[in-house]
């Protein structure tokens, strides 16, 4: 079974289409996932919450991504030997400036071999290549593996911050976090 370093860490090209199907695939399985955690936990859906079916939202989300990488954000992968993406995961600039990691993700498959923390040190690699001290990000309450993955990378609990995408129906339900300066 393949381990963490088994796996090539790369910027995404999403104008290169093969990354960029990769991308899309990575996201609406990520938001089918969400759409029903946030059905079990808060008795509303992704179009009950933000007002537009899943598939209109995966196409919002690309397209907004196209449009801030890599000026104000970036997409990177997990790759394995064969060059299959098995994670993906983002940086992307908040308005103060600080770096948030957002888009965690690995396939179910992949899932057990700590590519969901390898992903976040490398992010977090990249943000203090970047110059940022900080880091932050924005977690479920029930994303409980995540949360886990994040607070042993020096992640601590915080209170809402600007940019930010959960809307205000979520508040209840979601968690805040940030890695201070060393």
């Amino acid at each position: 079974m393949a381990a963490a370093e088994d796996f090539t860490f790369i910027p995404a090209d999403l104008r290169d289409p093969d990354d960029l199907n990769a991308f899309r695939v990575l996201n609406e399985a990520y938001f089918a996932w969400m759409d029903g955690e946030l059905a079990r936990v808060t008795g509303k859906g992704l179009q009950d919450i933000i007002g537009m079916d899943r598939a209109s939202y995966v196409n919002l989300t690309l397209d907004v991504a196209l449009r801030a990488v890599p000026h104000a954000a970036q997409v990177y992968f997990l790759r394995d030997a064969d060059g299959k993406v098995a994670a993906m995961g983002g940086l992307r600039t908040l308005p103060d400036g600080v770096p948030e990691i957002v888009r965690i993700y690995t396939w179910p498959e992949h899932r057990g071999k700590g590519l969901g923390a390898r992903m976040v040190r490398q992010l977090i690699a990249e943000a203090e290549q970047r110059g940022f001290a900080v880091v932050r990000l924005d977690t479920g309450v029930f994303m409980l593996s995540a949360q886990k993955i994040y607070e042993a990378a020096g992640f601590v609990r915080r209170g809402p911050y600007p940019g930010a995408e959960p809307p205000d129906f979520l508040q209840p339900y979601w968690i805040y976090m940030e890695r201070p300066a060393a």
